[in-house]
Formats: structure tokens, C-alpha cells, sequence
């Protein structure tokens, strides 16, 4: 079973036993995000991500928080080409560019561990970049990947601050979303959006706040995100109709 969807094999990076160890992640290396239907996303990243993807809130027992659709069915993201690189002039959110990276809690320690997925096809011993030097000491591009790593924890921190205080004010509301594949129905639940009648009703001063704190321009992002559902509806439009070209071509040869 993966761990955080796309994990498999998560260690602790380790400067001894990871110390030849090299990171080659090629266009062609995100066939890892092949079966991740949606992804955490930070609000940061709505300005760009809202332009591709439908982008809803998700409740959980820790609150709630942000994701980005990239899938309309279970196990299967529409933006993975078949050679494993991402679909050209879309945006790739942080939580695939970090991959096979990720920060870790350790139990009573507040300190943030760097884990490394070990199933990640990119990594080896002969080509890529270096976390350490002959030395062992961090090299430039692991200190890069450290900092990106933080500020994408801390990304995160504040997205979950943003939608909980969006919860708080009544705003989230359970909502479906409908789109047609082929003419087909297909009906997309589970998730919460903001409630616009309710966003207009707010008072005066809750409204300067969101404003002064950047959080309504990211509350209009995602309401005009929720139209790229349809994109996504012609996108597995077109390659169930290829599905069925290639198996109609298969049979009468």
C-alpha cells in the first residue's frame, strides 16, 4: 500500500548510508502521480494551479484543507502522458515536484527529518545530483531541497489556517459537480467549494480582513477553478475515444 498516495519504500535520509546517493528526475519521471486522482495544494499556488484544475477544499480529521482534481475517475490522473512526463503548459503542483522528497515528523522531536521514497526510479549511484559531497556535508543542491521543503511544509500550514478560518465563517459548503464526458453524465462529489451567496453576505470588516490578508483573491481563484472541470471531462473524453479506436484497430486486425 502507498503511504501520502504516491510513496511506497519512505527512509530517512541518511548521511552515511545515502552518501553516493544521486536524485535524476527527467521530464519522463512523474509516472509516480500516475494513479493520483487529486493532490494536496497549497494556496499559494492557486494563482497558477486554478488556471488548470479544479481546486476544492477536502475535510479530514486534522480540518480542512486544499486539493487540486486532476482525475475524474478512482486511480487515474488524466495529466500523466503515457511516457510518465506531465502534460505540456500545465502546472505541477509542489506536492509532485517534491517527490521522492518529503519532510517528517519524529515523535517528540520538533525538528523536521528529509525522508527519501527508495522505489523512485531516478535515484542511483551514476548520474544526477549529489545530496552529499566526498566530504559528506550537504551539497548545494540538498540545501535547495531542504529549503524547499520547508517553505512547502509551512505553504501547507498556512493553506489548513486558510480553510479552516474559511469553515469558521460558514463559508465551505458540500457541493457536486457535473460534467459530460462523450455526452455522458458524470456526477464529481466528496469535496467542499465556498458558497457564494454566503461570501456576499459576510460582514463588511470579515470581508476586509480576507482582503487585507490576501485570502479573498485566493477564495476567487478557486470559485473560478470549479469551470476547469470540464477540461478535464474532454481530456478523459479523448482518451476513452482513443481507447476505443486502438481496441476497434486491434480487433479487425
Amino acid at each position: 500500500m502507498k503511504t501520502l498516495l504516491m510513496y511506497e519504500r519512505l527512509v530517512a535520509l541518511d548521511r552515511e548510508q545515502h552518501r553516493a546517493l544521486r536524485v535524476h528526475q527527467g521530464a519522463g519521471r512523474l509516472g509516480f502521480a500516475r494513479e493520483t486522482n487529486s493532490m494536496l495544494l497549497a494556496a499559494s499556488e492557486l494563482p497558477l494551479a486554478a488556471l488548470d484544475y479544479p481546486c476544492v477544499f477536502v475535510q479530514s480529521e486534522a480540518g480542512h484543507t486544499l486539493v487540486a482534481i486532476v482525475g475524474l475517475r478512482d486511480k487515474e490522473n488524466l495529466l500523466i502522458e503515457p511516457d510518465g512526463s506531465w502534460v505540456e503548459q500545465h502546472y505541477v503542483p509542489a506536492f509532485v515536484r517534491r517527490y521522492p522528497f518529503v519532510l517528517a515528523e519524529q515523535p517528540g522531536n520538533a525538528q523536521m527529518t528529509i525522508c527519501v521514497d527508495e522505489a523512485f526510479d531516478g535515484l542511483d549511484q551514476a548520474q544526477g545530483e549529489a545530496l552529499f559531497d566526498a566530504q559528506g556535508q550537504d551539497t548545494p543542491y540538498l540545501q535547495q531541497l531542504q529549503q524547499f521543503l520547508l517553505s512547502y511544509h509551512q505553504d501547507m500550514l498556512a493553506t489548513a489556517r486558510f480553510a479552516q478560518h474559511l469553515a469558521d465563517l460558514g463559508l465551505l459548503v458540500e457541493r457536486s459537480i457535473d460534467c459530460k464526458i462523450n455526452g455522458e453524465s458524470l456526477t464529481l462529489n466528496g469535496f467542499k467549494v465556498v458558497d457564494e451567496v454566503k461570501l456576499r453576505a459576510l460582514p463588511a470588516d470579515a470581508v476586509q480582513a480576507l482582503f487585507a490578508s490576501g485570502a479573498l483573491g485566493w477564495v476567487h481563484a478557486h470559485l473560478l477553478s470549479l469551470n476547469n472541470v470540464n477540461k478535464l471531462g474532454a481530456r478523459l473524453g479523448h482518451k476513452l475515444l482513443a481507447a476505443q479506436a486502438a481496441a476497434s484497430n486491434a480487433t479487425t486486425h
